[in-house]
């Protein structure tokens, strides 16, 4: 073991966390805004659309992120093409990688979010929203008061795991030129041929850096919970 290089290389390592955290975060908030509607579209099974969106959540659940890293890299700039090919002067798209990373992460948190959301609805009593609504609360105040603050609770722990997934998946941007903790890692062992030693330091920023926001958010669950059921 070269422990002077993994000593070396940690700070280098640690140069790009930012990236990673901002391509987890901003591809999570994304999805979760995405996901809202899909939720209530097909808890309502709206026709048509609900339909549709139980097929976009098989898809994205179903198909490893880097085959949807890749498809969005390669599909999205030539889809904005075909959509703009007949307008005069039209060339090419090409995007930077990051907004290629955050669409993907976007859509395929968004599919797992979606669960999450109906997972955590589905857990709360519907008892009490039916209680509430014969006291003389409307839906909308019933659901405001007495479901959405139970159903957060219920909620983070998913979140959670979707949210370490996510952290963990931003390894496979490197593949379309974003350079990350894993990238970062790849591109020093390079030169040295250290592989094990960086891909130790890789591990040991990935388990502390899932570590805290796993407390973190737990910390939040078990705030949130203790506000709703006092």
């Amino acid at each position: 073991m070269n422990w002077n290089f993994m000593f070396q290389s940690m700070p280098k390592l640690l140069s790009v966390l930012p990236v990673t955290i901002f391509l987890s975060f901003i591809g999570i908030i994304f999805g979760l805004i995405l996901a809202v509607p899909i939720s209530i579209i097909r808890e309502k099974r709206i026709p048509i659309l609900s339909q549709l969106f139980d097929i976009y959540i098989s898809l994205f659940r179903g198909i490893p992120i880097i085959v949807q890293i890749y498809i969005v890299y390669y599909g999205l700039p030539r889809l904005l093409f075909l959509l703009n090919q007949n307008h005069p002067g039209a060339k090419g798209f090409t995007m930077p990688s990051m907004i290629i990373g955050i669409v993907a992460f976007a859509l395929n948190s968004s599919a797992n979010v979606s669960e999450a959301i109906r997972s955590a609805y589905h857990g709360v009593d519907k008892s009490q929203y039916d209680a509430a609504l014969s006291v003389g609360l409307t839906k909308a105040s019933a659901f405001q008061k007495i479901i959405i603050p139970q159903l957060i609770p219920n909620f983070i722990p998913n979140f959670t795991n979707i949210l370490l997934d996510l952290i963990k998946d931003t390894a496979l941007v490197y593949n379309i030129g974003i350079v990350e903790i894993m990238g970062q890692a790849n591109i020093l062992a390079s030169f040295s041929f250290n592989y094990l030693e960086a891909y130790l330091d890789a591990l040991i920023i990935y388990l502390v850096v899932c570590f805290v926001f796993a407390n973190l958010l737990s910390l939040l669950e078990n705030k949130i919970k203790k506000h709703v059921f006092a």
